[in-house]
């Protein structure tokens, strides 16, 4: 057995994604030794669903490798109150490697979201590393071998941009489908209707880029259809609409 396989890893954080990536860690065989959380309940839930002890406090968890995974406020405090000498990796998106001077510390970045009682493969969690040293760049990348996650190395300022398109994909996206959500529900219509268009509007990418399968009536520059939708919005909902439809008329030359 290799010293790989034998790595020890405790987390810092209970939510959703240390739950997935403790749960992807222990199923791939993976010896987890500890979690600590500020929630003490979800603490203790994690750690008997991945059979290690929970430690209130960070500074006691024993491993060669402590994952943080809460948010990005919490890692910078972290950073000045964890006194544990082992290797460190967070797993927020926006914060900068470089302002955390510790040669012990790194990235360990799942692009991907996360909800409650969903759980995803191996193959649909990428990760981004980043780190300090090339010992622990080396134990970063050992762990997605032992793991099967796929890996690729990133600087902070490029998983920022990712970060950032990540939002625009996923969190605006998924914000835009609950809005058509609220639309049919009030109109006592049936949003099952939807879901081929978005299944499609998702799988033609495999085979065009967004900007060629952009179609609509702000692509058309179709004003009498732009403003029978406006007609039907409520007033707040008028300058999302308004918005998204002149950055489409703006990208195909209607501006």
């Amino acid at each position: 057995m290799t010293n790989e396989s034998k790595m020890r890893v405790a987390f810092i954080g209970s939510g959703k994604v240390a739950t997935e990536l403790a749960l992807i860690f222990r199923f791939q065989g993976v010896q987890i030794t500890g979690v600590s959380s500020r929630n003490h309940l979800s603490g203790t839930a994690l750690s008997s669903q991945v059979n290690c002890p929970f430690m209130a406090d960070p500074n006691d968890l024993e491993a060669d490798l402590i994952i943080i995974a809460t948010n990005d406020s919490s890692v910078k405090e972290l950073n000045i109150s964890l006194k544990k000498d082992c290797f460190v990796a967070y797993t927020a998106g926006a914060v900068n490697l470089a302002d955390i001077p510790n040669e012990k510390w790194g990235v360990f970045y799942p692009l991907q979201t996360f909800t409650k009682n969903r759980h995803l493969s191996i193959d649909e969690v990428p990760i981004l590393l980043e780190s300090n040293s090339f010992e622990l760049r080396n134990k970063l990348e050992s762990l997605c071998k032992l793991t099967g996650l796929r890996y690729d190395y990133c600087s902070s300022e490029d998983r920022q941009k990712y970060h950032l398109a990540a939002v625009y994909v996923n969190n605006f996206v998924n914000h835009l489908i609950y809005k058509a959500q609220v639309q049919l529900q009030e109109s006592g219509l049936n949003w099952n209707m939807l879901k081929p268009l978005i299944e499609e509007t998702v799988a033609k990418l495999d085979d065009f880029s967004a900007f060629d399968s952009q179609t609509g009536p702000a692509k058309r520059n179709d004003q009498s259809t732009i403003l029978t939708h406006e007609s039907l919005l409520k007033k707040e909902e008028v300058n999302l609409y308004q918005a998204l439809t002149k950055s489409i008329q703006k990208t195909y030359n209607h501006d």
